[in-house]
């Protein structure tokens, strides 16, 4: 593939960085926060995942860009075929054009894209191409899939004015805490041993889901919100809170509920999994507040044993539910 003369010699990695920076901006500004980036933990062939809040529906997503028009005019996008994985995944192609985005992007999913692009064979790999201008219209293959840089979020079904208005004082407050990163790491680290999941994490980290792990051959998403809950003996914290404005059940999310001993300094060998849309029927109603009663370091409690895993489990069990559907 021609490499654009501003971005030679290795640069021009640096150039499609900036390229994905630039659509998940876009697609924040212009959802006005109902729409939601994922940011990959291992680079497994997507650059992103797009969260639509209203629904939870989400999309995988790979951008490419070019920062050069060709001398006919068009954007080409070229990408090798092993690079295209995952028929259900969207390729964005844009022009970046010195401070933004050209005004038209290429929106089309990884098997249409196969199918309409021209194929070439060079050294033995295959390259796909897709050639387009920049204007809506016109009788070229690429048209249905071309859409205004500004509408960009409409083709996620997410846009500023199809958005409810927030309620008045629903300001999502993220306090996360020492215990809290130690949690989410550790839900992170027995993920990853899962060889089948592709994990992601929210960028900013404004929602409910702050895990997010994607099967690689069913492709289905399970988001997690992690919750830790440090005790002693002098100090036993048997609460854990959800901000009610913020928090939003979905089928495909679950709370992650650990247990951190600190005068052990480990995790208990159980913990919680709970499908986020039993949290009204287990927690009080506090104000502001969805309180969840623990009893941090006892392995019985009558409301939430059902939910009770082993630890060591956890990414055996997050594979086998996304492998079943369950």
């Amino acid at each position: 593939m021609e490499t654009d003369v501003r971005w030679h010699h290795g640069q021009t990695l640096a150039a499609g960085q900036v390229a994905e920076f630039k659509v998940w901006a876009e697609l924040v500004r212009q959802s006005m926060g109902g729409l939601h980036v994922f940011l990959p933990l291992r680079d497994m062939g997507i650059d992103g995942v797009v969260h639509r809040v209203a629904d939870g529906t989400y999309a995988a997503i790979q951008v490419k860009g070019r920062t050069e028009l060709t001398p006919a005019g068009q954007v080409h996008i070229t990408v090798t075929g092993t690079s295209l994985r995952d028929d259900d995944a969207l390729v964005v192609g844009v022009l970046v054009d010195g401070e933004q985005l050209g005004r038209m992007a290429l929106v089309v999913p990884e098997s249409k894209f196969r199918e309409l692009a021209a194929h070439d064979v060079a050294n033995g790999r295959e390259y796909l191409t897709a050639a387009f201008e920049l204007h809506e219209g016109g009788r070229s293959r690429w048209a249905p899939f071309l859409i205004a840089r500004d509408r960009l979020a409409e083709r996620f079904g997410c846009s500023a004015e199809l958005l409810p208005e927030p309620a008045a004082g629903d300001v999502i407050s993220i306090d996360r805490g020492r215990e809290g990163f130690l949690g989410e790491s550790e839900v992170i680290r027995r993920l990853a041993e899962a060889d089948s999941l592709n994990l992601f994490r929210p960028f900013p980290d404004l929602e409910t889901v702050e895990v997010l792990a994607r099967h690689m051959k069913t492709r289905r998403f399970l988001g997690m919100q992690v919750k830790t809950a440090g005790w002693d003996r002098v100090h036993v914290e048997n609460r854990v809170y959800f901000r009610r404005s913020s928090f939003r059940a979905a089928p495909s999310t679950y709370v992650c509920v650990l247990s951190w001993n600190r005068g052990e300094g480990r995790f208990e060998d159980g913990f919680l999994l709970i499908p986020s849309a039993d949290i009204a029927g287990i927690a009080r109603v506090d104000g502001a507040w969805l309180v969840l009663e623990l009893q941090p370091g006892s392995q019985h409690h009558r409301r939430i044993d059902a939910y009770r895993t082993p630890l060591v489990s956890l990414g055996t069990v997050v594979e086998g539910m996304l492998e079943s559907g369950t």
